[in-house]
């Protein structure tokens, strides 16, 4: 007998993009780029399709901030409160 997919590899991207649209924190979505590449681009495609990302309380380095952003292509506002930065950013100012 065929070894089956586990179900939720059958998923195509878009509903997984979904999914990790709905996970908040970044450290969970960090590990869930890591599973596999299916994950990966779904994680890339969920932040592609944010309005907004929080980074307030987190102690990020420059470069996975960066990463992070760049991935975010409709972001309208980026709070850094209580960050490493201490700062909101949106489409209208600082």
């Amino acid at each position: 007998m065929a070894k089956e997919e586990a179900g939720i590899d059958r998923l195509p991207i878009d509903l997984l993009a979904y999914i990790f649209g709905l996970i908040t924190p970044f450290t969970d979505l960090a590990q869930a780029s890591s599973v596999c590449r299916k994950w990966k681009e779904g994680v890339k495609q969920s932040l592609a399709q944010r309005n907004s990302l929080s980074f307030s309380g987190w102690k990020m380095d420059d470069d996975s901030t960066a990463r992070l952003v760049r991935l975010a292509c409709n972001l309208k506002e980026l709070d850094i409160s209580r960050s490493r930065w201490d700062c909101q950013i949106t489409d209208n100012r600082l």
